[in-house]
């Protein structure tokens, strides 16, 4: 059994702030340097009344569903509402869905939406409804100093809501994952769970230069491996859909594989990097701009804080 996806949806926070605004608060700042290493000019900031459940809450009530048919409630975040309740029951409350509903969290970030795919395939396979909703939403911006040179102007508030069902004709797969918790400390927030540690603070801490050799290390042998999986060929695919994590990484990977503008989208030029939810939105922005067509072979690959990635094939 494979899954379709059947709809996507997308809320960004509510606050757009440009390089205009981060060079007002920090005039000694390059504006013109940090534009061209992360490809960012826009971001969006989420209000002291905005979550990532909030954003993905909204982002699902622009899908057309209905309740009884789902099956599963799968919530990707690293910033949820509360340590405990799982996010996922909250969800399954506040979009009216049944009560015999699988409703769960996944605590990842830039590779969520690949594993939870994944989770999601199993789930659907085991059980009697059709569909299952799975929503991917971060707010790093609450986790960031304003003075923040490295994290701020790369990262963005949103949620994405992803309605999928069994299929017979889809294919879903292959995937492959990995990780390498060596890097935990390169891309982190402390001070904000159990664990105190009293000579750091509670601000996001991102390690840019080790993150880049993670990703350079890991990803286009992920990517190649992956291909070889599926016994196809880099010309095969239609589209290589990347976490969109900053431009310095994606012009790398890129030249690494060889892959041509045309097969690369981008999007975090006007969004920014939205964790877990850049591959959705991304998907969706191609899916508006008419670009994605039936049956196209769309290679999804998400990477970063954890270290982690996890990538698969899809049919579109």
């Amino acid at each position: 059994m494979n899954i379709s996806i059947d709809g996507i949806g997308y809320q960004l926070a509510s606050k757009k702030e440009t390089s205009t605004d981060l060079k007002n608060d920090n005039p000694e700042w390059d504006m013109d340097l940090i534009v061209s290493k992360t490809g960012v000019e826009t971001r969006y900031v989420s209000e002291t009344n905005e979550t990532a459940l909030s954003l993905c809450i909204a982002a699902a009530k622009k899908l057309d569903f209905n309740s009884h048919d789902i099956g599963a409630c799968i919530f990707v975040s690293q910033s949820p509402d509360y340590m405990l309740p799982t996010s996922a029951c909250i969800a399954q409350e506040e979009l009216g869905l049944n009560r015999d509903v699988a409703a769960f969290d996944i605590n990842l970030g830039c590779s969520g939406f690949i594993y939870a795919l994944s989770v999601a395939k199993g789930i659907l396979t085991d059980i009697e409804k059709s569909k299952a909703l799975l929503l991917c939403g971060d707010t790093y911006s609450k986790f960031i100093n304003k003075n923040d040179r490295t994290c701020r102007p790369v990262f963005s508030d949103a949620g994405s809501a992803v309605l999928l069902s069994k299929s017979e004709s889809k294919n879903t797969g292959p995937f492959n994952f990995g990780t390498d918790g060596r890097g935990y400390d390169k891309l982190i927030v402390r001070n904000r769970a159990s664990k105190v540690e009293s000579k750091f603070n509670d601000f996001l801490h991102m390690n840019g230069a080790e993150v880049l050799l993670f990703t350079m290390a890991n990803v286009p042998s992920g990517v190649k491996a992956l291909l070889k999986k599926a016994n196809l060929e880099s010309e095969d695919i239609d589209y290589f859909l990347f976490h969109q994590a900053s431009a310095i990484v994606l012009d790398n990977i890129q030249r690494k594989l060889n892959i041509p503008d045309e097969k690369f989208p981008r999007n975090s030029k006007d969004i920014g990097n939205t964790v877990s939810a850049t591959i959705p939105i991304l998907m969706k922005d191609l899916e508006d701009e008419g670009r994605l067509e039936k049956g196209q072979k769309l290679l999804l690959f998400g990477f970063g804080v954890g270290y982690s990635y996890g990538g698969c094939i899809l049919e579109y």
